[in-house]
């Protein structure tokens, strides 16, 4: 049986159920996962596509799960105490994201120029806004964020799709090239509505969060890879490229 590294954010719950059946599964962050799979630690790593564009002369893209909002995706948030954005405000990034700095940077260079993106070392919302007025949450600290006073400014997922007409693709699955792997595990990683659906109760209770944001949530979330995504791919590595320099103020 062949070894997957999924992310361990609420988003791959569902998905790490079901490959369970196929796949020994390990957790982690991104970052760790893409350290597993360089060391031949794992067979296949769902990591950042920044990752993936960063390591793509030693990975293979697999057509297998993707981590994608295609409309919105309500873990990928600009917050702010109350305030509204403005040309040359400062954001506090959380330290659990580049892909996601990566879409903002696009978004506020055509909203809001002069912006400048400030790398923190934390993660949650409190912390961020502590260090400047607005900040970049994602993940498990941005679904935390509607039971609170914070704003939401925007979300990301939408705001990049409203002007860009592209699709936010967060993760992808790689592995090593010439592992001699299966470069396609379709068929496995189609996760149905209703295994969502039935592990929603048992995610409230674990991570505290409402049961009707955790189902609003993964009807959100796509795991798809298809012909559309894979030139979406295309199209966001050629905009990477343009920014990846300056996606943060120095």
């Amino acid at each position: 049986m062949n070894s997957f590294a999924l992310i361990n954010l609420i988003h791959s719950d569902p998905l790490a159920k079901h490959l369970e059946r196929d796949f020994i599964i390990r957790r982690g962050t991104t970052r760790e996962n893409l350290k597993l799979l360089l060391s031949g630690q794992t067979d296949y790593s769902m990591i950042s596509i920044v990752d993936y564009f960063k390591h793509i002369n030693e990975l293979d893209l697999v057509y297998g799960p993707t981590i994608t909002g295609k409309i919105h995706s309500m873990s990928n948030l600009l917050i702010s105490r109350g305030l509204d954005p403005y040309p040359g405000m400062n954001i506090a990034v959380t330290s659990e994201t580049e892909t996601t700095a990566f879409y903002l940077r696009e978004i506020v260079d055509e909203m809001y120029p002069g912006t400048k993106l400030i790398r923190s070392k934390r993660s949650a919302a409190e912390e961020l806004l502590s260090e400047e007025d607005f900040a970049l949450v994602i993940g498990n600290n941005a679904l935390k964020i509607y039971e609170t006073d914070f704003r939401v400014v925007f979300d990301v997922t939408k705001m990049f799709s409203k002007i860009f007409d592209l699709y936010s693709i967060y993760a992808v699955t790689a592995m090593k090239k010439d592992s001699g792997l299966e470069r396609s595990i379709e068929g496995k990683f189609e996760v149905e509505e209703w295994e969502k659906k039935e592990l929603v109760d048992q995610i409230s209770s674990k991570y505290g969060i409402s049961g009707n944001i955790l189902a609003n949530y993964f009807a959100a979330i796509s795991y798809d890879f298809d012909t559309v995504i894979e030139k979406q791919i295309k199209i966001i590595k050629e905009m990477y490229d343009e920014k990846k320099e300056n996606i943060f103020t120095k």
